[in-house]
């Protein structure tokens, strides 16, 4: 009888756990433990070993190289004596070498770290957590360098890239031929592409219109061929796991990028996620951008701008910013073609600009660009040439809203949308071309019911955002390094003292006011009486 009541009670816990678990936000494909911390150690000459599961990475917490122990890693007494050896910089070593990172080895020893005790034999001990993926946006886009040649294809266009949340270094590779593209190409790494020594090849469920194709997550996503469709086919199983209607969309060529190819609908990938980029009859063909959720294969918002779609070259989003190529070519041969970057549009603020970044096309038949906010390169097909793209990045901060500057102005009252329906329209002055209207809707083409404002001023102004990230900083003797707003770094106490300091980044990206929490640390006198008073 005790024994059904005690499985009968643990029923009901279960189900009442179930029922009240509140579902992950975002992007998230399920509830992560977050704070589960784990701790590696390694003697003096020996490599140490990190690794995660899956598709999460390594995300360093502390890292202390040197020996403040005199338990840990025998030798000779007189190496180990002094217990007061520490290298401040081993935090920002071992970050360099394994945040972001699956998996990561270093070895343990004077190759990889400066010796701040000769003589002492040292140690390394890391505590690490893995956690999802988090790209650090570089910031604003200021300059594109020289292409880096890597192959010559068989055909005049397709796309490639890379999953930017694998680790890896596999490439997928799709070379475009109208009407008869099926097959996704997968090569190990850019040494066995340029060797043309395939690993495999996916048979696709639908063929593909278009370049537009890309890789994220273990799956790509492609415009099936004559629809308005976007089809997610996983790399794994090898089948179609998901598809979505891009509404209003134009498709099949009605709204194409210059060179056509059935290019309408394009995707992309950045820091924030998974974009459709195309154009739509109720926005007279100019561009409109979706962010698309890679999991539930919902639209999370829409942005319609000004730009029209087909006398763009191609486009590609950095930071959740779109950024529209554009060529000119000359009928004079002995004048050189143009081709900049000619457009943004940056959906965080909701506002776009022209502007005139210098965008090399030494070949002029620009077929796919994609960008990797892994390595914040840009992978381009170009008149069968298969190119790379460094880019150089400098502030601000596209993540960091600032607020609208004085000359900025609302043409139109501020609209309060349907419960279904969040949209809001900008109009903005810019010295080099006229202001632009663009808008947003959290769904595509949704229409709206504008009401009259309470506060005809209230559109005038967007509150600015706070910072993601606390600066790196040095407070109480520690170096404090950058850290993700709302988490509480560790670090070994200062010299002199043992034990861990804590530090909270608070919500706003600013360093508690307070300052490092030093209640752990003692001097090792007083560890010293401790231990023998005990």
């Amino acid at each position: 009888m005790a024994s059904s009541l005690w499985k009968r009670s643990l029923v009901l816990a279960l189900l009442l756990t179930v029922i009240f678990l509140q579902p992950s936000e975002g992007f998230s494909r399920a509830a992560l433990p977050f704070g589960l911390v784990r701790r590696e150690l390694s003697c003096e000459g020996y490599p140490i070993d990190l690794r995660c599961p899956g598709s999460d990475v390594i995300m360093i917490e502390t890292a202390n190289y040197g020996r403040t122990d005199n338990k840990i890693c025998d030798a000779d007494p007189f190496q180990m004596d002094n217990i007061n050896c520490y290298l401040p910089d081993a935090y920002k070593i071992v970050s360099q070498r394994c945040n972001n990172r699956t998996q990561c080895v270093v070895n343990t020893g004077s190759d990889v770290f400066p010796d701040p005790c000769p003589g002492t034999y040292k140690y390394l001990e890391v505590q690490y957590e893995c956690v999802p993926y988090i790209f650090i946006c570089p910031g604003t886009l200021k300059a594109v360098g020289d292409p880096t040649l890597e192959f010559e294809a068989e055909q005049q266009s397709g796309a490639w890239c890379k999953d930017p949340l694998q680790a890896g270094d596999k490439i997928y590779f799709m070379p475009w031929t109208p009407y008869r593209t099926d097959t996704l190409i997968e090569y190990a790494s850019l040494d066995d592409l340029r060797s043309g020594r395939q690993t495999t090849t996916y048979k696709l469920p639908h063929r593909v219109d278009g370049t537009g194709f890309v890789a994220y997550d273990g799956a790509i996503f492609f415009n099936k061929e004559r629809t308005r469709n976007i089809v997610k086919f996983d790399l794994r199983t090898r089948i179609k796991s998901g598809e979505a209607i891009v509404a209003s969309a134009n498709y099949h060529d009605t709204s194409p990028y210059r060179w056509g190819g059935k290019t309408d609908i394009d995707l992309a990938v950045d820091e924030r996620g998974l974009w459709v980029i195309y154009a739509t009859e109720q926005n007279n063909g100019r561009i409109v951008l979706s962010q698309l959720n890679p999991y539930t294969l919902r639209f999370e918002a829409t942005w319609e701008t000004v730009y029209d779609k087909r006398s763009a070259s191609n486009a590609f989003m950095v930071c959740g910013v779109l950024h529209v190529v554009r060529s000119t070519y000359e009928e004079n041969e002995s004048e050189a073609s143009k081709s900049q970057i000619d457009y943004v549009y940056n959906t965080k603020l909701g506002q776009g600009e022209y502007v005139n970044i210098l965008f090399p096309n030494k070949y002029q038949y620009i077929a796919a660009v994609d960008y990797n906010p892994r390595d914040n390169q840009l992978y381009v097909w170009n008149n069968f040439y298969i190119l790379r793209y460094n880019l150089e990045f400098g502030p601000p901060d596209p993540d960091e809203e600032p607020t609208v500057s004085d000359d900025a102005t609302s043409t139109l009252p501020p609209r309060r949308s349907t419960p279904a329906v969040l949209k809001t329209t900008l109009s903005l002055s810019f010295t080099q071309r006229p202001s632009l209207n663009s808008s947003i809707s959290t769904d595509p083409l949704t229409e709206e019911h504008p009401e009259p404002p309470a506060d005809p001023t209230a559109a005038a102004s967007v509150p600015p955002a706070s910072r993601r990230f606390c600066e790196p900083t040095e407070k109480r003797g520690i170096s404090w390094p950058k850290t993700h707003r709302g988490l509480t770094v560790e670090r070994p106490c200062p010299r002199g003292t043992r034990g861990i300091a804590l530090f909270l980044c608070l919500t706003g990206g600013v360093w508690n006011p307070k300052g490092p929490d030093l209640s752990n640390c003692t001097s090792h006198w007083v560890a010293q009486v401790a231990q023998k008073v005990r």
